[in-house]
């Protein structure tokens, strides 16, 4: 159902995912990134087809029906229009896995852009709130743009000169005074960090790997190594375990996934990736993706070439200068026995021979077992997002 108000010189469209005349609507919600940020070359935007699906390829966009988000979660659109030209826009959802895991009822944004107004993001982000009130929500949290767990949330507010790096966002510098003015409240920060692979290793940590191979036994094994469907269900089961404390944290099911593996496939650098075994118990893994946002930069002023920038990711995924390390799981009992070093350490033995950056993140800032690794690598400052948050009364 489309709903459309008028409120002055400004009209906010309210609308879903299911109808043909809502699918020319959420053409117009993606299409407007590419107009607001046109003169911004540190914004380098997801592929079109990543939103809205590509039948061609068998991609399911994020915000298609069919996508298995929507298995339990509902999400509304809005866009804000002055004087009939598009000027702000976000989605707004209830993910019910989220409340049934932290026993809360917040509701999220995301996709949220907006110009430099504060009573333009006040009708967006109050048709937000009303909708997500509706669905018995009492806070609104965000943004949390899509695929959750692995989309950056936040807004970015340090490293606006940063290097474009995938499933990184990137927003204008003013978002976070604009929400605050709002009501909307700091809560949480994520980190991300850049790193040379070659800078070398400390004797002493490649010696202390070592023992600690030695002393618990310690195997390890490269993507190749097992099959696809063990590989999928290890991964899975370490990752669910060594993140199910993080904030904001929701569990994966096997489906979900297996899709997002299945994705990653198309650019999947396999020896990126380290998996460790303790006794033959699968214990930890560490793996990274190439930076495929290197080859997704737009084509001169050509707007409709998405299957051309396609093209360019998968086939240049091979050739990245960089990657980003953004897949780490240990399982809790395992924890503090050095697994994490041991990881980097043979990753390092790879990357240090193919690339010349690699990104670490996204990092919540009170994650300090992690915080203190990185700081030992002497890793630099690259992002920070901030979460924010509002009561909904």
């Amino acid at each position: 159902m489309i709903e459309r108000t008028t409120y002055n010189d400004l009209e906010l469209i309210s609308f879903g995912n299911e109808s043909k005349t809502e699918r020319k609507l959420l053409k117009q919600f993606v299409n407007f990134h590419w107009e607001f940020y046109k003169n911004e070359p540190q914004y380098i935007p997801l592929l079109d087809y990543e939103y809205l699906g590509f039948k061609l390829i068998g991609m399911t966009g994020f915000f298609e029906p069919k996508n298995l988000f929507f298995k339990h979660a509902e999400m509304r659109f809005f866009m804000v229009l002055k004087n009939g030209k598009m000027v702000s826009r976000c989605n707004a959802f209830a993910n019910y896995r989220h409340n049934e895991r932290w026993n809360d009822k917040v509701g999220f944004f995301g996709q949220f852009e907006c110009i430099e107004d504060e009573s333009v993001a006040k009708v967006l982000t109050d048709a937000a709130i009303s909708f997500l009130k509706d669905l018995g929500m009492d806070k609104i949290r965000g943004p949390q743009n899509l695929p959750v767990n692995d989309a950056t949330p936040g807004f970015l507010t340090k490293g606006f000169d940063s290097r474009p790096v995938m499933y990184y966002h990137y927003n204008k510098p003013y978002y976070s005074s604009l929400v605050e003015k709002l009501g909307f409240k700091a809560v949480k920060n994520v980190l991300s960090w850049e790193q040379r692979p070659d800078r070398p290793m400390e004797d002493k940590l490649v010696r202390l790997c070592q023992k600690i191979i030695d002393r618990y036994d310690v195997t390890i094994e490269e993507w190749g190594d097992r099959s696809l469907e063990v590989r999928k269900k290890e991964m899975l089961d370490i990752y669910n375990a060594a993140w199910n404390d993080n904030y904001g944290f929701v569990p994966f099911t096997q489906e979900e996934f297996d899709q997002i593996i299945d994705d990653m496939l198309l650019i999947m650098d396999k020896k990126l990736f380290i998996f460790l075994y303790i006794k033959g118990e699968p214990a930890a893994f560490f793996g990274g993706v190439p930076n495929v946002s290197e080859k997704l930069s737009r084509i001169g002023k050509f707007r409709h070439l998405e299957l051309i920038r396609a093209i360019k990711l998968i086939l240049g995924a091979k050739h990245t200068k960089g990657f980003r390390l953004g897949y780490l799981g240990v399982k809790p009992k395992f924890r503090r026995l050095g697994l994490d070093g041991i990881m980097i350490w043979k990753q390092k033995q790879y990357s240090r021979t193919k690339y010349d950056y690699c990104d670490m993140g996204w990092v919540l800032e009170d994650n300090k077992m992690v915080i203190r690794l990185i700081e030992m690598i002497e890793a630099k400052d690259s992002k920070t997002y901030t979460i924010y948050e509002k009561e909904i009364v």
